[in-house]
């Protein structure tokens, strides 16, 4: 797929992977529409986007909402007229053992995680079927969906998750012209550490993956030829950013 002009959006897209997402598909001359729940974050993205002559749209979005989830596709859809790729990225993530994963924590995963990736494709499916060229949907999940992770059970749970809800789809849709891709990454290198108190050295967030690599795998995806199914791309350090033998 050639991405100028084509119409992107990106959940969680005020930080991290979705920032990175978003400034490199803009700065190849896509239109994204930016959604996350804070309007501050996002009015400072667009701002620096917007030094940069790029073009997009900001709609404050909790994935985990359907009404916000239809609103985004609709002013999507006003701004531009059409939505060529959703790429879901908006994510929540906790460490917890079991018995210290309340309700609260399991529910709130799940429903940022897994619900709202289906709320979203949910929304915008409509709109890419009713378009010739289809559409594309990247879900950004992790190898948490591959494999399990202590203290990560319901993180795991989400994005298992995320892999079954893709698959299906992606079989549903077969012929429809929609296509549907995951991108794994490993431990990446952006905020959330430091939001759960557990800040990682310098030395270590340099042997992450970091975030504009994740994003060059979903450009690099979304550009290759359509005659070409690209199901999964999995990413991660060649060993372990905490292995220092």
């Amino acid at each position: 797929m050639e991405l100028q002009n084509k119409t992107v959006i990106v959940t969680g897209a005020s930080s991290g992977i979705g920032l990175e997402i978003v400034k490199m598909l803009a700065t190849i001359g896509a239109k994204v529409a930016l959604a996350a729940r804070s309007m501050d974050k996002l009015e400072k993205v667009a701002t620096a986007l917007a030094v940069d002559g790029a073009t997009a749209i900001i709609v404050p979005t909790d994935v985990t909402r359907e009404a916000d989830c239809q609103a985004l596709v609709q002013a999507t859809q006003d701004a531009f007229g059409r939505i060529d790729v959703l790429v879901n990225n908006a994510g929540f993530a906790p460490p917890a053992s079991i018995q210290e994963t309340t309700e609260d924590i399991w529910d709130t995963t799940l429903d940022v995680c897994l619900k709202g990736v289906y709320l979203m494709t949910r929304a915008a499916l409509p709109v890419m079927l009713d378009q010739a060229e289809g559409g594309t949907v990247v879900n950004i999940s992790s190898v948490a969906g591959k494999h399990g992770f202590e203290n990560r059970s319901a993180y795991c749970a989400a994005k298992w998750g995320v892999h079954g809800f893709t698959e299906a789809l992606r079989a549903e849709l077969d012929g429809r012209n929609i296509h549907f891709h995951l991108i794994c990454p490993a431990a990446v290198a952006t905020p959330w550490w430091d939001t759960i108190n557990n800040s990682q050295p310098d030395e270590v967030m340099a042997r992450m993956v970091q975030p504009e690599e994740v994003a060059e795998a979903v450009r690099w995806t979304l550009t290759q030829p359509d005659r070409l199914q690209i199901d999964e791309v999995v990413i991660k350090a060649r060993r372990s950013p905490w292995d220092v033998s």
